[in-house]
């Protein structure tokens, strides 16, 4: 073996302990700056590196919201600030859903609503109870619903309350939209009774505004729904939809009916955080208006006592109006009374005829 050989061979070595010193030393370093001052381990570092989001942990993505939106939490409703509001009641003096007047004696709710057991309907008020101050009961005449509804189809879910006739005091009607698209529709308020009321409380005359995420979605969603969402703003009021059949309304107008609501509620809110709440579902009036027009257009032929149209009020008079819906015994027993009013006319008109009869035999 040369000199030179032997001097390769001394290099190689020296370089191979070298290596070994180093990469124990940093191997030695690396434990110490994982240790605190008691010689424990510190796992930070390798927590932040093995981060993995917990499936019970929220999603928090940053909220992102116009300025100038009409989104806003529930509110309480004053009287006379929705004069088309209707609250469909029972046999029994219990609430079913909302409606709205869109002529006189003519009510458009859900045709879900109009198979339930109803049976009259409550005006000028702020509540759903009978008594109700300034509350004002008309009778259900008859029902009608689209002709191409089914009970499980939300597309066609429209319904008409035909109720006595109510003087112009009493109520206003409310404008149908002429609005054919929802895709340039953001924001919208829907209208109802108790959205977030608990069981056994009245319920009370509510709004919120929601925004409208309402496009289809193909082979998922495709109705054609505007789709209401509550979502980045800071409240702590409880917060859902317990109603169907009420309006949304956008720009004071009828923009369609609330045929899904949300029974579940959140508490709290922040606008920190998006939460992406889902509330109503609402079918737009222009995939129904067709039929709508026409129903209205023969209600108004057939009475010409009009009502003025919202944003218009009806008159004061109305809260000092006396009128007072009996129920069905209360008219059963009003159609006695009539009948034995009827019986005792023809009575009296056969014994005149006996009489005029005697005087000529």
């Amino acid at each position: 073996m040369n000199s030179n050989s032997v001097f390769l061979l001394i290099f190689c070595v020296l370089f191979c302990i070298f290596v070994s010193v180093g990469v124990a030393d940093n191997v030695k370093k690396s434990v110490d700056d994982n240790r605190d001052d008691n010689g424990e381990t510190n796992d930070e570092a390798k927590d932040e590196s093995l981060e993995v989001p917990s499936e019970n942990e929220p999603n928090k993505v940053t909220c992102s919201r116009r300025i100038n939106t009409r989104l806003h939490e529930i509110r309480a409703a004053t009287r006379n600030q929705y004069p088309f509001m209707a609250a469909v009641m029972s046999d029994h003096d219990d609430y079913i859903c909302s409606g709205s007047v869109v002529s006189n004696g003519l009510i458009l709710t859900t045709a879900q609503c109009t198979q339930q057991s109803i049976s009259y309907v409550l005006l000028n008020s702020t509540g759903a109870k009978k008594n109700e101050g300034g509350a004002l009961a008309y009778h259900i005449i008859k029902t009608d619903r689209f002709p191409t509804f089914s009970t499980t189809d939300t597309d066609k879910d429209v319904g008409l309350l035909y109720t006595d006739k109510f003087p112009p005091e009493v109520a206003s009607k409310i404008k149908i939209s002429d609005y054919r698209s929802t895709r340039n529709l953001v924001d919208v308020e829907a209208i109802g009774f108790g959205l977030n009321s608990e069981v056994g409380t009245m319920k009370e005359l509510q709004y919120i505004g929601v925004e409208n995420r309402g496009f289809p979605i193909p082979m998922v969603d495709s109705r054609d729904l505007i789709r209401g969402y509550f979502d980045c703003i800071d409240t702590k009021v409880v917060t859902c939809f317990k109603d169907t059949g009420g309006p949304g309304v956008f720009n004071q107008e009828l923009i369609g009916i609330v045929v899904k609501g949300q029974t579940e509620c959140i508490k709290e809110m922040t606008s920190a955080y998006a939460v992406n709440k889902k509330l109503v579902e609402i079918l737009p009036t222009y995939t129904f208006k067709a039929w709508l027009d026409e129903k209205i257009t023969k209600n108004e032929e057939k009475d010409p006592v009009q009502l003025v149209t919202f944003p218009s009020m009806p008159t004061a008079s109305a809260s000092r109006r006396v009128i007072s819906y009996q129920g069905t015994e209360g008219k059963k027993a009003g159609d006695g009374k009539k009948k034995k009013k009827k019986m005792r006319r023809r009575g009296s008109i056969l014994l005149h005829f006996i009489t005029f009869s005697g005087l000529f035999s």
